[in-house]
């Protein structure tokens, strides 16, 4: 089959309306995206940076409330372990003076031993950068 002046095409009208349908459709959504293409270069700059602060001050406050939580519980563990010394000092002390006096030593010393937490306030301002 050749192609040339005498060949003919048959189209209905379904297609003919259906290909210019299509055609408009495309040529709608060429322009719609120009325009927002438009607007979004007169926009200004999305705020990534405070976003990113905002969820790392977030993520912070959430792994400061978890570590207090487990110092509450290790604080817990140390009120019940000297306990049980106390009753098991008390259980040796007619056996050994030097031992109990030693053992109470020791844990008085455990007691006077405080984790040091540093929490520093750092103030910012409304664009999150440091003052």
């Amino acid at each position: 089959m050749k192609i040339g002046e005498d060949t003919s095409i048959k189209i209905d009208l379904k297609t003919i309306v259906a290909i210019i349908m299509i055609t408009s459709t495309f040529v709608g959504m060429y322009y719609t995206l120009q325009a927002d293409i438009e607007v979004a270069k007169n926009e200004p700059k999305a705020s990534v940076e405070r976003l990113e602060y905002d969820l790392k001050e977030e993520w912070n406050e959430d792994m400061i409330l978890q570590l207090k939580e487990s110092v509450e519980v290790l604080q817990q563990e140390v009120d019940i372990l000297s306990e049980e010394v106390k009753l098991t000092s008390s259980m040796l002390q007619s056996e050994d003076e030097n031992k109990f006096a030693e053992l109470n030593a020791q844990l008085e010393e455990l007691k006077n031993k405080k984790p040091k937490i540093i929490v520093r306030e750092v103030k910012v301002d409304k664009k999150g950068r440091k003052l």
